[in-house]
């Protein structure tokens, strides 16, 4: 006897950034962090909690939570992946 596979819907996960911007500036930030997530690919979280020796898990959390700990060194090394990322792509 075969089952039968059941259909399910996959909803995309959210990605919230715990971060309620107050003025213009800040409003760029944020949307600057939200294009960085939508840029990011499987993967990127080690390669950031290599280069800042933590764990993924660790770096996705600073990432989201602006003010947090390392968030700017997070931030700064995901802009890092993604634009070597982009420059590998370029090469072929």
């Amino acid at each position: 006897m075969i089952r039968e596979t059941i259909n399910t819907v996959k909803t995309p996960m959210k990605r919230r950034i715990s971060y309620v911007p107050k003025d213009d500036d800040e409003k760029k930030y944020v949307e600057g962090l939200e294009e960085l997530l939508k840029e990011k690919r499987h993967g990127d979280w080690k390669l950031v909690a290599n280069m800042l020796d933590i764990s993924p898990q660790a770096a996705e959390k600073s990432f989201l939570r602006v003010y947090q700990k390392n968030h700017f060194e997070s931030v700064e090394a995901l802009k890092k992946v993604i634009a070597n990322r982009k420059f590998l792509i370029n090469q072929i």
